[in-house]
């Protein structure tokens, strides 16, 4: 057999060979892995339910769960490239945004809605004497983490029913630890997000002293997923996909409430019982954000010094994120 021979034999090979990777599910292109920095609490249900549900999959993405205590504390692993997409909440994301840091959201996470209950709380032992922002001067508050979301409408509330925000103390503590820690009498009051606040009040330990956040505001937008620009500018390909079984899990979210497959789902990263579940008040799962709503927020950041000049906040939406 001469050279030529053996030349298009190899080629005939190598096209069969080529043929037969191209129909192995195996040999198929690995999946997109990407780390998202998340809290394990009722307002993330949409994110685990795509994982569960193998909509992130579909989408060729491999999704990498980080979970943190606040989404304050996920941030700076955003901004340092240790994770590419984030859970926050909208208070961080605008401070990070104005200090330079890269952050737009691509997503919509949570919101409350019009009336009460909504997805969090202020609580305190049960018999307590606690009523308004005055009873709390001189006294404990926890919160997840200071400078966030949950700080700042616990300020917003003491000083919308009364009381001086700088007259009272504010702890940080994680959410899975808030009711122990009123229990405990280690604090006074606690601003608790669910699954926690049901679980809590189911345990007759502690009871609803107030709804904050409808006390100060309607329909906040809470949470949000960010990624920086230079991500977003370098994958926009991979941030559409991410959205997009995002988007769809938000829909089943929302169509699926109460089923036992949606029971199951929260049950899992929430170890919390089905019965227990069931009882959880459940923030309005959206899928695009006002930045109207975001406006009104900036306000409140102004009012208690978080946050001077101009902000805009459309400039902080990515388009995903606004359809």
């Amino acid at each position: 057999m001469n050279a030529s021979s053996i030349k298009r034999l190899l080629q005939v090979a190598t096209l069969a060979i080529s043929g037969l990777l191209a129909l192995t599910p195996g040999a198929q292109a690995q999946p997109t892995k990407i780390r998202v920095s998340t809290i394990p609490i009722i307002d993330t249900a949409p994110l685990q339910v795509g994982i569960a549900k193998g909509f992130f999959a579909a989408e060729g993405l491999e999704v990498d769960t980080t979970p943190t205590a606040g989404g304050a504390m996920g941030l700076p692993a955003l901004a340092a490239g240790q994770v590419q997409i984030t859970f926050s909440n909208i208070i961080s994301v605008v401070l990070g945004a104005k200090q330079g840091l890269g952050f737009e959201i691509i997503a919509a996470g949570s919101n409350t809605g019009d009336k009460t209950p909504d997805l969090a709380a202020l609580i305190a032992k049960k018999g307590s004497t606690i009523k308004t922002g005055k009873d709390l001067e001189g006294k404990r508050v926890a919160v997840n983490t200071r400078n966030n979301i949950i700080w700042l409408y616990a300020r917003a509330w003491v000083q919308a029913t009364g009381g001086n925000p700088d007259a009272v103390t504010y702890l940080e503590v994680p959410f899975p630890q808030m009711v122990d820690a009123v229990k405990g009498d280690r604090v006074d009051a606690a601003f608790v997000v669910e699954p926690f606040l049901s679980a809590g009040v189911a345990s007759d330990a502690v009871s609803i002293v107030a709804w904050p956040y409808n006390a100060v505001q309607k329909r906040i937008p809470v949470s949000q997923y960010a990624a920086t620009k230079t991500f977003i500018t370098q994958n926009p390909g991979v941030i559409d996909r991410w959205v997009r079984a995002y988007n769809k899990s938000v829909d089943w979210t929302n169509q699926n409430q109460g089923s036992e497959e949606w029971t199951k789902i929260i049950s899992a990263y929430t170890r919390l019982a089905p019965e227990q579940i069931r009882s959880l008040s459940l923030p309005a799962y959206e899928k695009t954000v006002d930045p109207a709503s975001i406006d009104m927020v900036v306000e409140q950041m102004r009012k208690h010094k978080m946050i001077e000049g101009p902000f805009d906040s459309k400039a902080l939406l990515y388009r995903t994120a606004v359809k």
